[in-house]
C-alpha cells in the first residue's frame, strides 16, 4: 500500500523501482493527487528546494544553439556535429516544456465543484470558503497565508475571511478583471459568463475593476450589492436582503418576480443542463417564492405546476418548456 512514509521516501529518492511503479499506479486516482501535493508541501517545508526559472534558461539554450548550427558567413560551412547538438537542444527544449507544464499544478492548488455540488473549504490562513456548484477556486500552494492571500474565482462562492494581526489583505480576482480587497469580513462573489456581482453581509470591502480609466475603487457596506458591467462600471444597490444571495448554500432558489428566462439561466449555471423556452410570452412569465431543489428535474417540476406548463426532456441534458394545450 502507498503510505505517507513511502511518499516522503520518494521525495528523498529512496524508493525501489517496484515502489515507484506502485506510486505511479496510485497517482492515477485524482483524489490521491491532491494528497500527494499536501505531503509534498509538508516535505518542502523541511527540505527547501530550488525551483529554477526555466524560461531564461530555455532562451539562453536557443541562443547557444543558433551560434552552433548556423553556417559560417564566409564559407557557408555547417559543422556536421551541429546536427547532433541541434537534436540535443530539441530534447532539452522538450524537457523544459514539460517542466513548464508541470509548474502550474505544482505552484497552485485548485478546488472545483461539479454541477449540483456544494463544498466548504478552510484555507491555510483560517478563512472559510463555500463553493457553489460549477465553481473553481485557485490559490498559491506555497505562498498563500505567508507572502500573499490571493485567490482566483470562477463561479460563485461565499467567503468568511479571517482578520490577521499583520493586517494582510485578502484579494479575490475574477476572470473579467474584478478585484475584491478585504481584511476580515463575509461576502458572496458571483463571477460567471454573464458577469460579476458582489454581495456584502458583514464588514466592508473595496472593489476595483482592472480596466484603467473606467471605474475608481468602490467601498461598500453590509447590505450592498454591486454588479460589474462588461464596460467596467459598477451598479450599486443598497439594503438588499442577504439571504437572497446565500440561499444556494441550502440548495434553495429565491425568485422575486423573476422571469422564466432568468430562471432558466440559473438552472443552467447550477445544474449544467439547457432549458429552452421557445414561447416568448411564456419566457416572460414571472415567478415568485422560495424553492428547495437539488436537481434540475426537481425544480422544473415545481415550475411546471406553478405555470401550468409541460416539461419535455429533449436530450440527456436538454429540457423544453411549453404551454399545456
Amino acid at each position: 500500500m502507498v503510505t505517507k512514509d513511502l511518499i516522503l521516501k520518494s521525495f528523498d529518492g529512496r524508493t525501489t523501482p517496484l515502489q515507484r511503479a506502485l506510486l505511479v499506479d496510485w497517482l492515477e486516482e485524482p483524489a490521491n493527487v491532491e494528497q500527494y501535493y499536501e505531503w509534498l508541501e509538508e516535505w518542502e517545508r523541511d527540505n527547501p528546494q530550488f525551483l529554477p526559472d526555466v524560461v531564461p534558461a530555455f532562451e539562453r539554450s536557443l541562443q547557444q544553439t543558433r551560434l552552433i548550427i548556423e553556417p559560417d558567413k564566409e564559407t557557408g560551412f555547417r559543422p556536421a556535429w551541429g546536427r547532433w547538438l541541434l537534436a540535443a537542444s530539441v530534447v532539452l527544449a522538450l524537457l523544459m516544456g514539460s517542466a513548464w507544464l508541470l509548474r502550474e499544478p505544482l505552484l497552485n492548488v485548485r478546488y472545483h465543484t461539479a454541477f449540483g455540488e456544494l463544498r466548504t473549504l478552510t484555507l491555510p490562513d483560517g478563512s472559510r470558503v463555500t463553493l457553489n456548484a460549477n465553481t473553481q477556486l485557485r490559490l498559491s500552494r506555497w505562498q498563500f497565508g505567508r507572502q500573499t492571500r490571493e485567490v482566483w474565482l470562477t463561479g460563485e462562492a461565499e467567503f468568511s475571511v479571517r482578520h490577521l494581526l499583520s493586517n494582510q489583505p485578502f484579494l479575490v480576482h475574477t476572470p473579467d478583471g474584478l478585484t475584491v480587497r478585504v481584511l476580515g469580513t463575509e461576502f458572496v462573489v458571483y463571477s460567471r459568463a454573464r458577469g460579476s456581482k458582489v454581495a456584502l453581509t458583514k464588514g466592508s470591502v473595496q472593489l476595483q475593476a482592472d480596466q484603467p480609466g473606467l471605474t475608481r475603487p468602490l467601498i461598500i457596506k453590509p447590505g450592498d450589492v454591486v454588479t460589474l458591467s462588461s464596460k467596467g462600471r459598477f451598479t450599486l444597490r443598497h439594503q438588499q436582503t442577504a439571504s437572497t444571495y446565500t440561499a444556494w448554500k441550502d440548495h434553495q432558489f429565491i425568485f422575486d418576480n423573476t422571469s422564466l428566462t432568468e430562471v432558466a439561466y440559473q438552472i443552467t449555471e447550477q445544474f449544467g443542463v439547457t432549458v429552452d423556452v421557445p414561447d416568448t410570452a411564456l419566457a416572460q412569465s414571472k415567478i415568485g417564492g422560495t424553492f428547495r431543489a437539488q436537481s434540475a428535474p426537481e425544480l422544473l417540476d415545481v415550475i411546471a405546476q406553478m405555470l401550468n406548463v409541460h416539461v419535455y426532456k429533449t436530450g440527456r441534458q436538454h429540457y423544453r418548456l411549453t404551454v399545456n394545450p
